[in-house]
């Protein structure tokens, strides 16, 4: 989809205006008028900050994406596997309670997906009610039913792998390097060609250390393979190569061209987070702060696709702004490119061996 910004109109603001209206958000005086105003915009950034997006106030493929599954909620439709499968807020929500209860090992996607189908029969089998893995009427009543447990438990982490543990312990941990981040973020065309090169040139330098360290690394989009760009296509790759760690490596955009730091992300869900993930993007971000002398704009709990529909612990390294000439400047250079990768594949080897 095109990206939507202020000043925009058309039928799609109109689309985008009664999504949010139905979620409660203000929209203005005039409500439903086609016009992305600064009341449209304003909403569009609460919503991105409800969802641990980007708040830009613009409405990209990922908004878009989160807006839609925020339409659905748990009890609306009878949920069921199938293909394409199922997903929204719903999903999600089913997923955060089979989560607290003990019978969803993952993290909570909004994708009815295998996982969740066989949690959904497990829980069906322990409450004794027909174990056909459809949430319908029945099995939302059992979950209701244990609502005042759910409830109890203020969070839900993202358990650890016992594999991945007994991997990690071994030393034969996989890791996948990945660049990208959304083919289309409503960046200029030359920052987005600059962007891919400067972050692939930094994910191949990052595979080249891990590799020299004895830790087997992959690459998500590689000139060998001829593999994608689109973001769909890397997580589905990614989720292939039943890697343990995936680490995307992307640059920040902004408005204001003075803009500077690195952030890191890792998964958050509804009330849950990624244990590991965490602890990664954190080790991450301190090497790149401290090393590269950085403004350190945080460690973030996110909802972006690369980390909550990958099913590995995930983390989205940004270590600067391509929008900031002078970084951006320095970004194209080799021997820069090696040095943030120096800190990120340093940080990867320093969280596997403990």
């Amino acid at each position: 989809m095109d990206i939507l910004r202020k000043n925009n109109s058309g039928k799609n603001v109109v689309d985008l205006q009664r999504r949010l209206k139905q979620l409660g958000y203000d929209i203005g005086t005039y409500e439903i008028d086609g016009i992305y105003g600064p009341q449209t915009e304003d909403a569009v950034r609460k919503f991105q900050q409800k969802r641990g997006l980007d708040s830009t106030g613009s409405l990209d493929q990922q908004t878009w994406q989160e807006l839609v599954d925020a339409g659905f909620k748990i009890g609306d439709r009878m949920l069921y596997i199938k293909n394409p499968p199922f997903r929204g807020d719903d999903v999600r929500t089913l997923q955060y309670w089979l989560k607290s209860l003990g019978f969803y090992p993952s993290k909570e996607n909004g994708i009815f997906g295998a996982k969740t189908h066989s949690a959904v029969i497990d829980f069906q089998k322990n409450m004794n009610i027909s174990d056909d893995g459809i949430v319908g009427d029945d099995t939302i009543k059992g979950l209701i039913n244990l609502k005042r447990i759910i409830e109890s438990r203020k969070t839900s982490n993202f358990p650890l792998n016992p594999k991945y543990e007994a991997r990690k312990e071994q030393g034969f941990v996989t890791v996948i390097m990945d660049y990208g981040h959304d083919i289309n973020e409503g960046q200029p065309y030359l920052h987005y060609q600059e962007k891919i090169y400067i972050c692939k040139s930094i994910a191949y330098f990052c595979k080249s250390s891990l590799e020299e360290n004895g830790i087997k690394a992959l690459l998500a989009v590689s000139d060998d393979e001829n593999q994608s760009l689109f973001l769909k296509d890397r997580i589905s790759y990614a989720n292939r190569s039943e890697s343990d760690i995936l680490v995307s490596v992307n640059l920040g955009y902004s408005r204001d061209k003075r803009a500077r730091g690195s952030s890191c992300y890792y998964f958050k869900g509804l009330k849950s987070y990624s244990v590991e993930g965490k602890k990664l993007a954190n080790h991450i971000q301190d090497e790149i702060v401290n090393r590269m002398k950085l403004p350190d704009c945080r460690v973030h709990g996110s909802s972006y696709s690369i980390l909550k529909e990958t099913e590995m612990t995930s983390v989205l390294v940004e270590p600067a702004f391509i929008s900031n000439s002078n970084h951006r400047r320095m970004l194209k250079q080799s021997e820069y490119q090696l040095k943030v990768s120096q800190c990120i594949s340093d940080a990867i080897i320093g969280f596997i061996r403990g």
